[in-house]
């Protein structure tokens, strides 16, 4: 009996749940803690102008939140490269919130209390616990 030629078989194109953590290509750990936490700045920033656009009345500031919710969209997209996206999504929005809600009591005059103090607090508490857990696979 002849022997079988081994076929070699092409890279496999990316999976549907691939493309949408990012794509293929590779990106460490530490790369995607990094561009992570610019997307929560641009998140950040986009959400002070969206304040300042004061419902898309004011044009440029409209425009710059636009822009920078974007920026923050994709660079939250190309992090799920190397994190997970339970953890991703949990780190971004926690400290998008946290940050805000800082810059709101300190910088904006809204309200402050034990009850705001220990929500807060309680989220970021949980977040990290979710980025611990990324360590006990």
């Amino acid at each position: 009996m002849p022997k079988r030629a081994l076929r070699q078989e092409a890279a496999p194109e990316p999976s549907s749940v691939l493309r949408l953590r990012g794509g293929a290509a590779a990106m460490n750990k530490a790369q995607g803690w990094s561009v992570l936490f610019a997307a929560t700045v641009f998140e950040l920033v986009s959400t002070i102008y969206m304040d300042k656009a004061e419902g898309f009345s004011k044009l440029l500031p409209s425009v710059i939140a636009c822009a920078f919710y974007a920026a923050s969209f994709y660079g939250f997209n190309l992090s799920l490269r190397a994190l997970e996206t339970s953890i991703a999504y949990a780190v971004w929005s926690a400290v998008v919130m946290a940050a805000l809600s800082v810059v709101g009591i300190v910088f904006l005059n809204e309200s402050k209390s034990w009850l705001k103090f220990t929500g807060v607090t309680t989220i970021i508490f949980g977040t990290v616990c979710l980025s611990l857990a990324d360590g006990q696979k």
